[in-house]
């Protein structure tokens, strides 16, 4: 019972990390480094952004240092339960939980109504279906911070 249990258990904290390779986007998570997070924060105060939304947000680096350094409203979407709950935790430690939202679900659903500013950390090839979704859905004054790679136009 023990083994079975341990098995359940290793399986219910490994598979929100391995099903995004099944997806038609491959997104592994990979951390925010420092160099990252300082052209983050440099970009967004010279643009003096007032609320980012985070696609893909990972372990909610970017959300909570965002908050912290510039006292912005930001917003994260990922798909790993485990890394929506060590992102709140997260932000709750650094005293910016009530500037800082994450949610569970696809960014692709991702509502980006009154945003400013769009935070991305993705891999080329979701580059051009993205595009198509900031083209719907953000004000033309909106601010895309591709962090790795950039957008086609």
């Amino acid at each position: 019972v023990v083994g079975g249990l341990g098995v359940a258990a290793l399986h219910a904290v490994a598979l929100p990390f391995l099903l995004p390779a099944l997806r038609k986007h491959c997104l592994p998570y990979v951390a925010a480094n420092a160099e990252q997070m300082e052209l983050l924060t440099a970009a967004a105060r010279r643009r003096n952004l007032r609320r980012v939304v985070d696609l893909g947000s990972g372990d909610g680096v970017v959300c909570v240092e965002l908050s912290r350094r510039l006292g912005i409203v930001t917003v994260g979407h990922e798909l790993n339960p485990w890394l929506v709950w060590y992102s709140r935790l997260r932000a709750r430690a650094a005293g910016v939980h009530h500037l800082c939202t994450f949610h569970r679900g696809d960014m692709f659903d991702a509502d980006l109504t009154g945003a400013d500013g769009v935070a991305l950390f993705v891999v080329p090839a979701m580059m051009a279906d993205l595009e198509a979704k900031f083209a719907r859905d953000l004000d033309v004054d909106a601010v895309v911070l591709a962090a790795r790679f950039p957008l086609a136009t």
